[in-house]
């Protein structure tokens, strides 16, 4: 039987195989799996800042609709429309002033001293306060810029030695004036009052000082030179002023119509002024000043009359304080009209005989002291001698006595 042949056995093929990345290979995985990382964050922020970028665009093109000028109409029957009354007695806000605005909004904080204020001041100080262009928040604005402005010219204006000492104050350091020293503010934000003591003074007293509207107490101690100069024309716009106080300046003689604009002036002092010149303005007559204090600086002889003739100080003078000013006639007969003078100084001066006949009723303190050339002796109920309500009269220093009683009053 034949012998089968044995079927051909094909050898058995074994699988490919894969070998293991290599080291090297999973590093650079890693390294790029971070850099899909990193690539991911990078887009973040990118999408962030943008995101940013559209906000603020958002954001100017919202507030320059809010600026641009307002008209408010009202259609008639006839389709034609018609402005209100507001909308034309009132302006809208110019680019200038827009820029100004977001500039001191914006910028004013951080970096005080880069605002603009040369010309920002002359635009802002001029808007109207009935523009119909802005918020209210802008009407803020302004105001507080005019008065960063005025504050900031007065720190411009001192010498070195003037600037640290503000500076050390608080001075420009940021755009809030209020915590400035020598700064006060009242509930609205508006500067009320400024007290500035050599050094921190100004070389003059500048004009842009005039954009503190609010001010009602102003008081400048120099070193008897600075500030010197005349006051500037813009002074005038101080109209809330209430007391002013001008010690040891260079400030030279005030203007004739001074004081016409200063209708709400309490209080005036002026001590060692010695460029002012001998006459007070004739504007100052017209005013319902309450106190008047002339100290170390010569007056004109025919000051206390110009004082006792004027109607307006007639019934509100309650304070006249004139010592050491020079004064070299008689006391006029007419300082009895000063119905309201509680007190009346007028020592240390060259006051000459004769004495007027009556004082004011109201009189409670009397100082003639150091006047020599005041003599002769007062009958009981004469002069000043009559006062009942005088509770201080000092007559030492001078030629007067009593023959008899005199009250309160005090002699060689």
């Amino acid at each position: 039987m034949p012998r089968q042949r044995e079927p051909d056995l094909l050898p058995m093929q074994q699988p490919p195989l894969h070998g293991w990345p290599t080291i090297e290979k999973q590093r650079n995985c890693e390294h790029c799996h971070r850099k899909r990382k990193r690539d991911r964050i990078l887009l973040v922020a990118l999408v962030v800042f943008l995101l940013y970028l559209f906000g603020n665009i958002i954001f100017l093109n919202v507030r320059t609709a809010n600026l641009a000028p307002r008209t408010s109409s009202s259609s008639s029957l006839d389709g034609s429309s018609s402005a209100s009354p507001a909308a034309s007695t009132s302006s809208a806000l110019s680019a200038d002033a827009q820029q100004c605005i977001s500039q001191y909004a914006l910028n004013a904080p951080t970096d005080p001293q880069g605002y603009p204020c040369s010309t920002c001041y002359p635009v802002l100080s001029l808007v109207p306060a009935n523009t119909s262009g802005g918020s209210s928040q802008d009407a803020q604005t302004i105001a507080d810029a005019v008065q960063f402005c005025g504050l900031r010219s007065v720190f411009e204006g001192a010498n070195d030695q003037g600037q640290t000492a503000l500076s050390n104050g608080g001075w420009v350091k940021d755009a809030r004036f209020c915590a400035w020293s020598g700064v006060r503010c009242d509930g609205f934000g508006r500067v009320s009052s400024l007290q500035l003591s050599f050094p921190s003074v100004p070389a003059n007293i500048p004009n842009e000082i005039g954009g503190l509207t609010g001010l009602t107490t102003l008081q400048v101690v120099g070193d008897t030179n600075v500030p010197g100069g005349s006051l500037p024309p813009s002074f005038t716009q101080l109209t809330a002023l209430t007391n002013l106080d001008l010690e040891s300046t260079g400030v030279t003689t005030f203007d004739a119509n001074l004081f016409s604009s200063l209708k709400k002036l309490t209080t005036l002092t002026l001590v060692k002024n010695s460029k002012m010149g001998t006459e007070l303005p004739t504007s100052l007559f017209g005013i319902n000043l309450q106190n008047l204090v002339i100290n170390g600086q010569t007056l004109g002889s025919d000051t206390l009359s110009n004082i006792a003739s004027s109607s307006s100080l007639r019934g509100n003078l309650k304070l006249l304080d004139l010592s050491s000013t020079s004064l070299s006639s008689p006391i006029p007969s007419t300082i009895s009209s000063l119905a309201s003078l509680v007190e009346l100084h007028l020592d240390n001066n060259a006051l000459t005989n004769p004495l007027p006949a009556a004082f004011p009723p109201s009189l409670q303190t009397l100082t003639l002291a150091n006047n020599t050339q005041l003599t002769g002796a007062l009958a009981p109920g004469a002069a000043f001698c009559a006062l009942a309500g005088l509770q201080t009269c000092d007559a030492r220093g001078t030629g007067l006595s009593a023959q008899g009683a005199c009250g309160a009053c005090r002699f060689a």
